[in-house]
C-alpha cells in the first residue's frame, strides 16, 4: 500500500486533496489512474518523477475511463502547470520542469493556479 496524503494550497489555505496516494517509479507511473473506475473529488494521486524536467513529468491518459485535472509541481511543490487531460492521449507535458505532478478530478483545476504553493501533509494511519 501506498502512503497517503493530504494536499494543501497555501494561498488558499484549502484543501484541494483530501486523500492522495503518492507514487514513484515507472511501474506506478505507467498504471496511474488505469485501473480506477472513477474518482472522487478530494481524491487522487501525486506522482514523483525520477529528476526534474519537461519530458520527465509527461503523462498519457491511454487506459483511462475519465477525465482527469493534472497540475504539475517544481521541487518546492509550486505549481508550474495544469491542464484537463482527456482519455485516450498519448502525451500530456508540463510548459515547464517539474518534479511531481497530480492526477486527480478535473475541479482540482479551479483549486489551484499557476505559482500556487502547495503543501503536502504525510497521514499517519
Amino acid at each position: 500500500m501506498s502512503p497517503q496524503c493530504v494536499i494543501l494550497n497555501l494561498r488558499t489555505g484549502q484543501v484541494i486533496l483530501a486523500r492522495a496516494d503518492v507514487r514513484a517509479g515507472f511501474f506506478s507511473r505507467l498504471i496511474g489512474l488505469q485501473l480506477r473506475p472513477s474518482l472522487g473529488a478530494q481524491e487522487g494521486m501525486i506522482f514523483v518523477c525520477a529528476r526534474p524536467g519537461r519530458l520527465a513529468a509527461a503523462v498519457h491518459t491511454l487506459g483511462l475511463r475519465f477525465a482527469i485535472g493534472l497540475v504539475w509541481l517544481d521541487a518546492e511543490f509550486k505549481v508550474v502547470d495544469k491542464k484537463l487531460a482527456l482519455p485516450g492521449r498519448f502525451a500530456h507535458v508540463p510548459k515547464a520542469s517539474a518534479m511531481y505532478y497530480l492526477e486527480a478530478n478535473p475541479a482540482i483545476l479551479d483549486l489551484t493556479q499557476i505559482g500556487d504553493q502547495l503543501r503536502i501533509d504525510e497521514v499517519i494511519a
